[in-house]
């Protein structure tokens, strides 16, 4: 878990006036003339009454820490391109609830259910004054859009509030939550959307570092670890540590297949400057499909010789209009299997029409069912909203035989953690490999964070990389996003997971945990299922799902926050004792007040890790039906 590097505050040189208090989040107290002034918060509780809080961002796991201070009458200062966030929330979890499905922006949704008032919403240039003191507003993106930091001269010394913008000696808490879009950077006259713009907001990270830099700062004090007691060498530190791991990712980026080149140096300007350069990988060789595999937009329709068909994932209404059409031609008789690659929208959207029209078979593995049939149960990207029953289940291995082809199904965790990949063998034939949006000539298709791939040996692309290897000789591969076929070569296989070996190294040294992979996944705790519909007076079960990506068995705790008049009526002993890389679950069980209104109450846990507490890190909606 974090490390634990919260001693020695005092020796961050901070003048005596400001005390600061160790806890999930650093609460800063100045004091003058028998008044106070408080930044991030009050984490302990002993503050005397507050004046002001001071917020550097939006996010909730870092602003539950001033709600009591600004119930109790201190007035909220708060980014005013983030105001919204503390104000409107019950407009953003409405819109929430309607557009999480087909979502592509692709941002944390840690923001706070309910709403907290901001008395002075402040901005670049802005100066907050109190007693005496002068507090600078500069405006220092990078962790959250509209952050801000403060900086404040006392005592001779610069000091500077900088939100989780870096954290210790060059660090930064995690990087998912800085998957961004980059709308001036264009690929062949289309923007980069936030699922594409892989910690995108590195870029903006390294050009808020360098303005603080260029105010000589003294002391920077965090929202969250240590006191940094030399500003100028931990930000250098820290962009010494992003440039080499960005460039090791756009080494093998996917995405210069589909973009061109052009994408990948637009990209690597904005964070490794106008000179910079990527060593990318060679791309794979490609071929033509053979003539029994139909691509269809970004599907694949396996035509037997007596004209069935086997159709690999349905998106569009444009792909099921053409396999109609093609029945009506008299090209296929029939659809007899539906074979989905992974549950993204794009390749499923249909797939529930496809199944009323033609009634196949629906193939897919356990790891990928659930969210097929349950996809209101997860908060992934880019889901269809439709429930595809499954009426095959088969385990990652398994072979059967379907006219004159051996089909061979596997678990295959690429481009997003549920995905699954399918060997064709036609007899006397071609091997095909259908690999869903995994792999392109490129490279590995991770552009988006929020995917959950896992860094660790034998999960994640490591797994999917050796697989890929294990293919028959002579093996294609098939993108359905890609017209030719493609295959690696045995060298671009090793360079791939050299890559990624190296940027575990590299990650391991970027973020202060104790695996690089719960900076990576921002879903190692959630609840499942993600949504409930319960009525008033109704009790609900639900759970918690830790997953410990640490190399060693862990305590994990979890505490559920709930509104008032809500019951917790059960819940699994705790702490949960989770093996490494492995997943435990608690069990609860709600009921809802008989009086609650109808609508959306969103819940939120911490998790108690074995470092460090981690306040309302997850969230759960509830729809309240109507009396």
């Amino acid at each position: 878990m974090l490390l634990a590097a919260l001693g020695g505050l005092r020796a961050g040189g901070l003048p005596p006036e400001i005390r600061l208090t160790r806890g999930p989040v650093n609460g800063v107290l100045i004091q003058r003339d028998g008044h106070a002034l408080a930044v991030y918060g009050d984490p302990r509780g002993d503050f005397p009454p507050v004046d002001a809080v001071l917020f550097t961002h939006h996010r909730r796991d870092v602003v539950w820490a001033g709600r009591r201070l600004v119930e109790a009458g201190a007035a909220a200062v708060a980014p005013a391109a983030e105001r919204d966030f503390f104000t409107r929330v019950a407009a953003y979890w409405d819109g929430w609830r309607r557009k999480r499905f087909h979502d592509y922006a692709q941002q944390s949704t840690k923001v706070l259910v309910r709403p907290l008032p901001v008395r002075r919403p402040v901005r670049e240039g802005d100066t907050f004054e109190w007693r005496g003191l002068k507090f600078e507003v500069l405006e220092t993106p990078g962790f959250t859009r509209g952050a801000v930091s403060y900086l404040l001269k006392l005592g001779g010394r610069t000091i500077v509030f900088t939100g989780d913008l870096i954290y210790g000696d060059g660090q930064l808490l995690d990087v998912y939550s800085l998957q961004d879009a980059i709308p001036k950077a264009h690929s062949r006259g289309y923007a980069i959307r936030g699922y594409h713009g892989y910690a995108a907001r590195l870029a903006e990270v390294i050009r808020s570092l360098r303005r603080l830099a260029a105010r000589r700062p003294d002391v920077f004090v965090p929202a969250r670890g240590p006191v940094i007691a030399d500003p100028g060498a931990a930000i250098r530190r820290l962009i010494a540590r992003i440039e080499p791991f960005y460039r090791n990712y756009l080494s093998v980026d996917a995405l210069r297949w589909y973009f061109g080149d052009d994408h990948i140096r637009a990209k690597a300007r904005r964070v490794l400057g106008p000179d910079a350069g990527v060593t990318w990988m060679p791309m794979a060789e490609t071929n033509a499909l053979p003539d029994w595999v139909l691509p269809i937009n970004n599907t694949r329709l396996i035509r037997a010789a007596d004209g069935a068909g086997f159709l690999i994932d349905c998106g569009s209404q444009d792909i099921l209009n053409r396999v109609k059409a093609l029945r009506e031609r008299g090209e296929i008789r029939s659809l007899d299997c539906l074979y989905l690659t992974h549950y993204h929208d794009d390749h499923t959207d249909q797939a529930f029409r496809a199944i009323r029209e033609f009634h196949p078979t629906v193939y897919a593995c356990p790891e990928l069912a659930d969210i097929l049939e349950r996809p209101a149960a997860y908060r992934m990207p880019a889901m269809t909203a439709h429930p595809i029953p499954v009426t095959a289940r088969v385990r990652s291995g398994t072979t059967w035989r379907w006219k004159e082809f051996r089909f061979t199904l596997y678990y295959f965790p690429g481009q997003t953690l549920y995905h699954e990949a399918l060997l064709a063998q036609k007899d006397g034939g071609e091997s095909i490999f259908f690999i869903g949006d995994s792999f392109s000539p490129t490279g590995i298709d991770d552009y988006c964070l929020q995917n959950r791939n896992f860094l660790h040996p034998g999960q994640g692309y490591f797994y999917c990389l050796d697989l890929v290897g294990r293919m028959p000789p002579g093996c294609f591969l098939v993108n359905e996003h890609i017209v030719p076929m493609f295959r690696f070569s045995a060298a671009q296989l090793a360079r791939m997971r050299r890559t990624l070996e190296e940027r575990v190294a590299l990650l391991r040294k970027l973020v202060p945990w104790s695996d690089p992979n719960f900076a990576l996944d921002e879903g190692w705790a959630r609840f499942r299922p993600y949504s409930l519909t319960a009525a008033p007076g109704e009790t609900v079960a639900g759970t918690v799902v830790i997953r410990n990506h640490a190399p060693a068995l862990e305590p994990f705790r979890v505490r559920l926050n709930l509104p008032a008049g809500w019951k917790l009526e059960e819940q699994s002993p705790q702490p949960m004792r989770i093996p490494p890389r492995q997943e435990g679950v608690t069990h609860f069980r709600l009921r809802v007040p008989p009086d609650a209104s109808a609508g959306l109450t969103v819940l939120t846990a911490d998790v108690i890790c074995p470092d460090r507490v981690l306040r309302e890190w997850t969230e759960l909606l509830v729809e309240v039906t109507p009396r």
